[in-house]
């Protein structure tokens, strides 16, 4: 077939040639082969000596779609001895995402998909990645975004005036989720699970009373909890 450049956003890899590959899914691939730029082995981290080849395979990186065809990005990467204390380590890829054998291209365009309120499903039959390894990217988009350090949340940006709090159904019914959200912005401040009246407590802990102070009304059902 004919020759693809490869796009100039994948600092260090040189394309040689491109396939077109079958996928298990029975999806049209572009497979992207080539190498990754190289100057001299690296230095050991643990003495200093310059490190050896010590054997190498070849891996296989999803990148963004052509057109209508996925593409995937397949190099050999090496792995590095040390002669002198025996350390070894693989090569790393400068471009690939951390925790997933993907690019970080790939991984940014997911993330905007998320961010613009495409569903997963959407965005996994967009992007041709797995619909756990979509959850996975979002969950930490969201994690990014709302939390300080991936477990403690944020305080809400701005003072809301007026709060609503309402509880819904999860899966089969059996078991309740409650929200607290902006009523004027529509955001949603506090999700947790339960529909008792320690979400709220847990809510107003969250966000301090010199918060709340700021708030002049709060809507809800007739729920006695709330």
């Amino acid at each position: 077939m004919q020759y693809i450049r490869f796009p100039s956003g994948l600092t260090g890899f040189c394309n040689s040639k491109t396939t077109v590959e079958m996928a298990l899914s029975g999806r049209e691939v572009y497979l992207l082969h080539g190498e990754l730029e190289r100057y001299e082995p690296p230095h050991c981290p643990a003495c200093g000596q310059k490190m050896h080849i010590h054997g190498s395979r070849i891996t296989a990186l999803r990148h963004l779609r052509f057109g209508s065809r996925l593409s995937a990005v397949s190099l050999e990467k090496r792995r590095y001895r040390c002669p002198y204390c025996g350390h070894t380590e693989m090569e790393s890829i400068p471009f690939k995402a951390d925790g997933h054998n993907i690019t970080r291209e790939l991984l940014r365009f997911t993330r905007d998909l998320l961010a613009y309120g495409f569903t997963n499903k959407e965005v996994s039959e967009l992007t041709g990645l797995s619909k756990n390894t979509v959850k996975e990217i979002d969950l930490q988009r969201l994690k990014g975004k709302y939390t300080a350090d991936g477990t403690t949340l944020i305080k809400p940006e701005k003072q809301a005036r007026f709060l609503g709090v309402d509880e819904f159904k999860l899966h089969n019914g059996y078991k309740y989720a409650s929200l607290i959200i902006d009523m004027e912005s529509g955001h949603i401040l506090w999700l947790s699970h339960g529909k008792r009246k320690r979400t709220v407590y847990d809510f107003i802990n969250h966000v301090g009373e010199a918060w709340m102070d700021g708030v002049e009304a709060v809507s809800c059902d007739m729920n006695s909890d709330f």
